[in-house]
């Protein structure tokens, strides 16, 4: 039956291939792009029951730990909170919804969302590991000029916090090189090959 098919798709004219090949192409980006769309919902949403968690917790914290650096520090990371909070629903919104109107320009959308998503994660050090991290490491600081904690400890948890910072990093450059730079490159591949 494969074979058949195939003798068929060779013998047809060669603008019924280039339609063929214009479907499949737009078939898989199709799948693709469900699939990524369905990974971005449950990414913001666990982001967004994250920060939730994170605001009331260091709430808490402003008023139950005795040090005033760390008290500072849960202030900065329940204000940095409530912006990364602000940007996960500007991002939320910015999802190309439907591809009813035109094929073309829903591609268009979507590469311009990935192109955001894209330059966001390369960019996440800035902004999504350096504030949180910079309140983290003053919360611990406090508590260490207290004397609450020792110096053994104090660095104990410096180093895992300097650790989470490098994976974040590696993690963030992974996921634009295994994610979105490849169906980047898709997009654009299937949007020049519609627009001939």
């Amino acid at each position: 039956m494969e074979d058949e098919l195939i003798k068929i798709w060779q013998s047809s004219a060669k603008v019924e291939q280039v339609k063929f090949e214009k479907s499949r192409l737009m078939l898989d980006m199709q799948s693709s792009l469900d699939r990524f769309h369905q990974l971005v919902k449950y990414g913001i949403l666990s982001e967004q029951i994250a920060v939730l968690i994170i605001i009331p917790v260091f709430l808490f914290y402003t008023y139950l730990v005795p040090p005033v650096l760390s008290k500072i520090a849960s202030f900065l990371i329940i204000i940095w909170a409530i912006w990364y909070m602000i940007q996960l629903r500007t991002i939320k919104k910015k999802n190309p919804k439907s591809i009813t109107l035109n094929y073309l320009h829903y591609l268009k959308e979507n590469q311009t969302y990935l192109s955001l998503l894209k330059n966001m994660t390369n960019t996440a050090l800035y902004w999504y590991v350096l504030p949180p991290m910079t309140g983290y490491f003053l919360f611990i600081t406090g508590f260490y000029f207290e004397g609450i904690i020792d110096s053994k400890i104090f660095l104990i948890v410096t180093f895992i916090g300097l650790a989470s910072v490098i994976a974040t990093y590696f993690y963030s450059q992974w996921i634009v090189k295994k994610i979105y730079s490849p169906r980047l490159k898709k997009i654009d591949e299937l949007i020049r090959v519609l627009e001939e």
